[in-house]
């Protein structure tokens, strides 16, 4: 069958498998969910068939983290993009066959690297290498994927786009509710309810997992707190809470819509705590604390005037005990729980937007992005 045959018989399916794909800024590995989904929009079902998580290898890990930081060499990001995507196509392709799935489509999100969406002085830009290209090569199947640029291109901040795909499978007339990811950056989508898509607020708060695993990493040599389990064991140096609060009000006082990333909470942003006397465990907890509160502090701003029933927590960060606790303290009132897919919903989500470009349906939010127009977000590659 010629190529162009094959993709419009894909479009012309009233349902599709689609494999969704996504690695965070944490940058530990790569979430892979095999996905069923019928119909587009406001009428789209998906059914989960697999899930399954590969951790990057050390190696590849220390290149990723090193090319986020501002004096990376092109060539060394260059050569990490295909490395990256053969790394994708090969995770893809050993999904597949282990689970005897015949795909349609592969959705890739790749590996963020780069995020500077508010130009200043240069251009406004976002880079998310493992080229779709070398996936479809890799394992055969049409991939979607890089579906940032185009909201960039109209203006907008180029995230958060999950929330578009929050609005059509979860919105409801009976509670208001907000979905809060914990990845390296905490990004909340509040459909409140009987929301139109116009009425979505949803924008990143700031850090969750990034400042907390780099100082887990510099204290006790592991790549994040594990259930809590050195934070909890801290006390908050509230002379230290305060001085990182002053730093975070610029953006906090920010009015969405607004995108944040690694470029801001990075080693430099918690240079010199360490030089201030105090022990390791309670730099850690204080930094859980901090996180929790620029969580709590976006909310009392921008969502809670609204109306809030409950805050569903997504993301690797509810593994952090510590985290969660601190949470549900500062929500006290409002119900705070995990979700069950807290995993691979972002995959999921992802998945759910290549369907919709299959459908010819644009699917950022201006409101959310800051975009002057909708836009078809995604590039398809060809095998």
């Amino acid at each position: 069958m010629k190529i162009m045959d094959r993709f419009f018989g894909i479009v012309h399916k009233r349902s599709r498998i689609v494999v969704g794909m996504m690695s965070g800024t944490s940058a530990d590995g790569v979430d892979l969910v095999a996905t069923k989904i019928c119909g587009c929009g406001r009428k789209t079902d998906v059914e989960v068939l697999e899930t399954q998580k590969i951790g990057y290898p050390f190696s590849l890990r220390k290149k990723i983290l090193k090319s986020m930081k501002e004096n990376s060499k092109v060539s060394d990001v260059c050569a990490l993009d295909f490395e990256i995507g053969l790394f994708f196509g090969k995770c893809a392709k050993d999904f597949m066959r282990s689970n005897d799935l015949q795909v349609d489509v592969i959705a890739s999100h790749g590996q963020t690297v780069y995020h500077h969406p508010r130009p200043g002085n240069t251009f406004a830009c976002t880079l998310q290498i493992g080229d779709g290209d070398l996936i479809a090569a890799k394992t055969g199947v049409i991939t979607i994927s890089d579906f940032r640029a185009k909201d960039i291109a109209y203006g907008g901040e180029g995230a958060p786009l999950v929330p578009y795909v929050d609005y059509i499978l979860y919105s409801s007339d009976r509670e208001s509710i907000a979905f809060n990811n914990l990845g390296g950056i905490s990004n909340l989508t509040y459909i409140p309810k009987g929301a139109s898509e116009e009425d979505v607020i949803a924008f990143d708060t700031g850090p969750a997992n990034a400042l907390i695993d780099l100082a887990a990493s510099i204290s006790f040599g592991v790549p994040f707190d594990e259930n809590g389990k050195f934070s909890s064991k801290g006390q908050i140096s509230e002379k230290l809470l305060e001085k990182l609060k002053r730093r975070e009000l610029s953006y906090i006082s920010r009015i969405p819509p607004k995108s944040t990333g690694k470029e801001v909470y990075n080693a430099h942003y918690i240079n010199g705590l360490f030089d201030l006397g105090l022990e390791s465990h309670d730099i850690l907890r204080t930094l859980v604390e901090f996180t929790a509160w620029t969580i709590w502090e976006s909310y009392k701003k921008y969502v809670i005037p609204n109306g809030l029933d409950r805050v569903v927590l997504t993301g690797g960060g509810v593994m952090n005990r510590s985290l969660v606790e601190a949470l549900k303290r500062y929500f006290n009132g409002i119900q705070v729980e995990i979700a069950k897919d807290w995993e691979f919903r972002e995959a999921k989500a992802f998945a759910v937007l290549a369907n919709e470009l299959l459908c010819s349906n644009t699917t950022n939010n201006p409101k959310v992005t800051g975009a002057n127009s909708k836009a078809f977000l995604g590039k398809i590659s060809l095998p």
